[in-house]
């Protein structure tokens, strides 16, 4: 009798333990700001806009006099290099300054809350023709050395990315997209929107980016010990002519990613070695061989022993459901500690949403299916019901419609005058007789003539997409269907 008495006090508080952690787990992932929703950036009174005054925060930057390196060299129609310094250096050391008046507005003549030299370069891909550049901020020391700061309540770190949002006319995809992505998943980079001058001269409004990067409060992944091959990981799924450190992993060479590679981000050139590189290649490897295998399904030698199936399903839904056609091929990150499995973080949305500059992706089908390690997940029922489960939830709560159309209508309104700002410098893009294949949609009737348009095109994609989803989310489950994984496996 005293046997049962003691059990059942064991059960009641492994019950409680179980839930407490779950909660806590919940609670965690929920810990977002919005900045147009956090008190710090609200007004405290009604005050008049001038050219100066925003209740954004200000970020300036000062070049004097140097060029910027990152503009594609472009011959034959095909880009062959980015521009460098006249010494060949990717980069130029500038001043960057923050002007931050909390609750209140931001002058560009306030003294800054943040100063620091910072190293600069134009980053993206498609995005570096663009009028509106996005830029690669590290923030360095007199000495040259990282100098972390707190930038605009995110946590201190030396590397960040400035995204100019231009083709995205609506101003709103990467901080929608990201933030919600933040309540979803374990970590996906924190944004704040800023308006930026670049050497006295406005350039509108930005985005502050967390890279994807190691920091307790970013990706927290531990150094490797000294002597040690055994590491923790980055690594980015990216075209192959961005790799620093390409990996020749299993996929790579049995040619399943087609023209991209992996690459490896941490441990960065300080800390990476050969013998740390093979380390990781086998580490992938091991988890695609067995994806791509018939251990496939087996409960002890499958995937699951890699991979976070959890993480992996949220990161499917997500893409999805904003219609990012990138995901999975490119701009892919993953990270793995060495207590932990492999999982996956979201990035760059600005192409999400109908907003792919080289062809329209309507309301309709999965793209996912067709991307590496996702092509053969879906193969598993297990993780189908996954996906599947975990998209009704969230159709609840994050992704539920109404709430993602108030998000967009409570942000467009809190940006309020920034608008008009960004568009007295960019707005030639809404006069589609400038049309060119570099810096509108193709074909040109996908374009909208107006920022207010623009918005009812997100927002139309939502619904429409959402409305998709819902009806044919179990479409998925045909290819983990007898009849179409048979004879499929190790193709």
């Amino acid at each position: 009798m005293k046997s049962k008495i003691v059990y059942i006090i064991i059960a009641i508080i492994v019950l409680g333990l179980t839930i407490f952690l779950y909660q806590y787990d919940f609670e965690s992932k929920q810990k977002r700001v919005h900045q147009h929703q956090d008190e710090r950036w609200q007004l405290s009174n009604e005050l008049s806009y001038d050219k100066l005054q925003a209740n954004l925060p200000i970020i300036k930057i000062e070049t004097s006099g140097q060029k910027i390196p990152g503009t594609p060299i472009i011959r034959d129609g095909e880009i062959v290099a980015y521009e460098t310094t006249a010494n060949g250096q990717t980069n130029i050391t500038a001043s960057f300054e923050v002007i931050d008046i909390q609750k209140n507005t931001s002058n560009l003549v306030d003294k800054e809350t943040i100063k620091s030299l910072a190293q600069i370069s134009y980053r993206g891909n498609s995005s570096r023709h663009f009028d509106k550049k996005s830029y690669s901020i590290k923030l360095v020391s007199k000495e040259g050395t990282e100098n972390k700061k707190e930038l605009l309540g995110m946590s201190a770190h030396d590397e960040w990315v400035l995204n100019g949002p231009f083709l995205d006319r609506s101003l709103i995809r990467n901080y929608l997209a990201l933030n919600i992505s933040g309540e979803i998943m374990e970590y996906a980079p924190n944004v704040r929107y800023s308006e930026v001058y670049l050497d006295n001269e406005y350039q509108g409004i930005y985005l502050l980016m967390e890279r994807i990067s190691k920091s307790e409060e970013r990706i927290n992944i531990q150094k490797p010990e000294d002597n040690s091959n055994i590491t923790d990981y980055i690594v980015r799924l990216d075209r192959e002519s961005k790799s620093d450190e390409k990996l020749d992993n299993y996929s790579y060479y049995t040619y399943k990613l087609d023209v991209a590679a992996f690459d490896v981000l941490y441990p960065g050139l300080s800390n990476i070695t050969e013998g740390r590189k093979k380390y990781i290649e086998d580490d992938i490897s091991k988890m695609e061989k067995s994806i791509y295998s018939y251990d496939l399904l087996d409960n002890k030698k499958g995937y699951n022993e890699y991979i976070d199936a959890d993480a992996f399903a949220e990161f499917f839904i997500i893409n999805e459901f904003f219609g990012n056609v990138d995901a999975g091929r490119f701009s892919t990150y993953y990270y793995k500690t060495n207590k932990d499995k492999i999982k996956p973080v979201v990035w760059d949305f600005n192409n999400a949403f109908n907003n792919y500059i080289d062809y329209e992706k309507e309301e309709s089908g999965f793209s996912l299916i067709d991307q590496p390690i996702f092509n053969v997940l879906i193969k598993d029922e297990k993780f189908i019901d996954t996906v599947v489960n975990k998209y009704r939830e969230l159709r609840k709560s994050s992704l539920n419609e109404r709430y993602l159309l108030n998000y967009i209508e409570e942000t467009d309104l809190w940006l309020g005058e920034s608008i008009n700002r960004n568009y007295t410098k960019w707005g030639y893009v809404f006069d589609l007789s400038n049309y060119d294949g570099l810096t509108y949609l193709t074909p040109v009737n996908r374009n909208p003539t107006s920022h207010d348009e623009a918005i009812d095109q997100l927002k139309m994609f939502i619904i429409r997409r959402g409305d998709w989803m819902d009806k044919h989310i179990d479409v998925l489950y045909q290819y983990s269907h007898e009849s179409k994984i048979k004879n499929q496996l190790m193709k």
